[in-house]
């Protein structure tokens, strides 16, 4: 029998920081930097659950490299959100 993990959910903080960045916005690509696709399991299920539309690839870096945890971009109505785990 195969045991499933529980959900990841974001602090509520962190929700509000992402939701104050989706405005208008249909489709968000998720960019995840290192190896570790896990690293963006909360962010994406909360964006699912708001009826968003959720990619996600992983990168091994960003030049420059992002200062904050959560990096935006936008195009038209998609978001481009990478995540970098390793800052705080």
């Amino acid at each position: 029998m195969t045991q499933s993990l529980p959900p990841q959910h974001l602090d509520p903080a962190t929700a509000a920081l992402i939701d104050s960045h989706l405005k208008a916005i249909d489709v968000v690509r998720i960019r995840v930097l290192g190896d570790d696709r896990s690293a963006s399991d909360a962010v994406e299920a909360h964006l699912l659950a708001k009826g968003l539309g959720v990619e996600v690839s992983l990168s091994e870096h960003m030049i420059p490299p992002p200062r904050n945890r959560y990096v935006f971009r936008y195009q038209g109505r998609t978001a481009f959100l990478t995540i970098a785990p390793d800052i705080p």
